[in-house]
């Protein structure tokens, strides 16, 4: 059994804890990993796992918020690149968004039993990822409205359904019905009708 480093600060300790837990995840799955494990595989009590982490759930929340971060951290390098006009940002971001999700859905097979689990028990995390991509959709839209003169009524509207239409490229289940190329080919189609659905009429 691995001795437990109890020099660990509280903060340290928690993402060793999502680190042992992230193994277990890639290997076994969220449903076939038990809280005795990830505590064995840190040796610690389980007991003294469950004062950090009161339930597996909880484990995987703080799992997916920092999955969250990265993605978001990745995304934002994309939406900050000034020498992007509108239509090249967002066709950058939906292609990160898609390779980000494609290479989850290779890390983790099972990954789809994590998603559950949290819409089940923790459906604020799901808004939590919403809105961390739609504000960044919406700086995008910002862009494309003042470099490429694009048009739209209501910016959190518009947002919101471009993220709607790209559910095919962020939810596993979907996902793994298709190549990476077959999406990447499908995302390009739709890229190419939303942009003409933003671009001024004359």
């Amino acid at each position: 059994m691995k001795r437990f480093d109890a020099n660990l600060s509280p903060g340290q300790l928690k993402e060793k804890i999502l680190d042992a837990a992230d193994k277990r995840f890639k290997v076994l799955g969220f449903k076939k990993t038990s809280m005795a494990e990830i505590a064995n595989d840190l040796g610690m009590s389980t007991a003294n796992l469950y004062r950090y982490f009161p339930s597996k759930v909880d484990i995987a929340e703080g799992f997916a918020i920092r999955c969250f971060v990265e993605k978001e951290q990745g995304l934002a390098k994309v939406v900050e690149k000034a020498q992007l006009s509108g239509i090249e940002s967002l066709k950058s971001f939906a292609v990160a968004l898609l390779h980000f999700n494609y290479k989850q859905l290779q890390d983790y097979p099972a990954i789809n039993d994590i998603i559950a689990a949290l819409c089940a028990e923790k459906p604020s995390l799901v808004e939590r990822k919403r809105m961390g991509e739609l504000e960044l959709i919406k700086i995008i839209l910002q862009k494309g409205q003042e470099i490429d003169g694009w048009v739209f009524d209501d910016i959190n509207l518009t947002g919101r359904a471009i993220l709607a239409s790209w559910v095919m490229f962020t939810t596993p289940t979907f996902m793994q019905l298709n190549t990476l190329e077959e999406l990447e080919a499908l995302l390009e189609s739709l890229m190419d009708i939303t942009i003409n659905g933003l671009q001024p009429r004359t």
